[in-house]
């Protein structure tokens, strides 16, 4: 009696054909070799943000001196998009291109630095705040999944968050009553507290003497903020307290929104590969394009 293969129909001819392709010489059977295969694809972003950092790389190629790059300022502009929109690696973006990972590294980290260094900046933010006429602001806080810094060498390590069981690092976002995204701070590690982090970046000197500011219940205990009521231990509730909390939520839920749209970009909704120190820079980068796209002040 023969043996009949698991495998039936056109799976079959797939695997004879692998087979075929790594038996040739000097190779061992079953290991296939692999190439890159490039492909066309697109994203979605507005000729003038790419008009715009393209003008900047060009500045900063004068201001350095630069002779000669493999990229030009207008392709380099796009790699950077691409990278901090799709979150590819620089093989996979220097495959495509034709160039080497590192000079595609440090195409695309130059875009990024330069990107965050025009970030706006929470004072700004606050004086268009003003002038717009809102009576108030959403602050929030949010995890961005990073990979796993120095796992080997401490276990319990600052950038694991014990909340959210991964590592990553922690962002307070400021967002406008209609939940548009205005500000992200700098990366903290991931462990540490929304209240902690409140305080560490100093927003109640900056922030809430000049906005009512709206906050979940992680911040409560932040002088200046205004949270919603937490149930007391063994208790419940009083019908007036429930009703406030019922009005605060649907204030501050849109803060939510602004979140959202940080993490449009996937390099800040999928794991950043890169050192802790440079989280704040892909933050940065991101909050610049996210204003060069959208605009939340504009009328």
């Amino acid at each position: 009696m023969t043996k009949t293969s698991s495998c039936q129909g056109p799976c079959q001819h797939v695997y004879q054909a692998a087979g075929r392709a790594a038996t040739t010489a000097g190779r061992q059977p079953g290991i296939a070799r692999r190439v890159w295969v490039p492909f066309t694809a697109g994203i979605q972003v507005a000729p003038a943000t790419l008009d715009y950092l393209s003008a900047a790389l060009a500045a900063e190629r004068i201001k350095k001196k630069t002779r000669y790059r493999k990229l030009g300022t207008a392709t380099q502009a796009l790699v950077t998009i691409v990278y901090l929109r799709t979150n590819l690696s620089y093989a996979e973006l220097a495959a495509g291109y034709g160039v080497d990972p590192s000079t595609m590294w440090r195409n695309i980290n130059e875009g990024i630095t330069l990107l965050a260094g025009r970030a706006i900046r929470l004072r700004d933010v606050l004086r268009l705040a003003r002038k717009m006429g809102w009576e108030y602001l959403l602050l929030d806080g949010t995890l961005i999944s990073t990979v796993a810094f120095g796992r080997k060498i401490a276990p319990k390590q600052a950038h694991y968050s014990g909340k959210h069981k991964r590592h990553g690092v922690n962002i307070q976002t400021v967002c406008a009553p209609d939940g548009r995204l205005l500000w992200a701070s700098a990366a903290l590690p991931g462990a540490t507290h929304d209240v902690t982090a409140y305080r560490a970046h100093q927003l109640q000197a900056k922030l809430t003497t000049a906005f009512a500011t709206l906050c979940d219940l992680g911040y409560k205990g932040a002088d200046g903020t205004i949270t919603g009521y937490k149930k007391p231990r063994g208790g419940e509730l009083t019908p007036a307290q429930k009703a406030a909390n019922a009005v605060h939520a649907a204030l501050r839920s849109p803060g939510e929104r602004g979140n959202a749209q940080l993490k449009w970009w996937r390099v800040l909704a999928t794991e950043m590969r890169c050192g802790p120190r440079r989280c704040t820079a892909m933050v940065k980068a991101c909050l610049t394009l996210h204003h060069l796209e959208v605009q939340p002040f504009a009328v």
